[in-house]
């Protein structure tokens, strides 16, 4: 066996096993966490007039 061979192996190798472990993770991720339910909230509307009203008095 080659040294280039040899190199080229363990670095499929350490990309296969890094593979693996994301795998792993993302499906005990997904087990333990489920996806929410879609819950349509209601869109708030601001209003201004009279929500908020600020009166300063300048004396001098």
């Amino acid at each position: 066996m080659t040294p280039a061979l040899i190199l080229a192996m363990m670095v499929l190798g350490w990309i296969s096993v890094a593979l693996a472990m994301l795998w792993g993770m993302l499906r005990i991720a997904r087990r333990h966490h489920p996806p929410r339910p879609a819950v349509q909230r209601p869109m708030r509307r601001h209003t201004h007039a009279g929500s908020h009203r600020v009166s300063a008095y300048l004396s001098i």
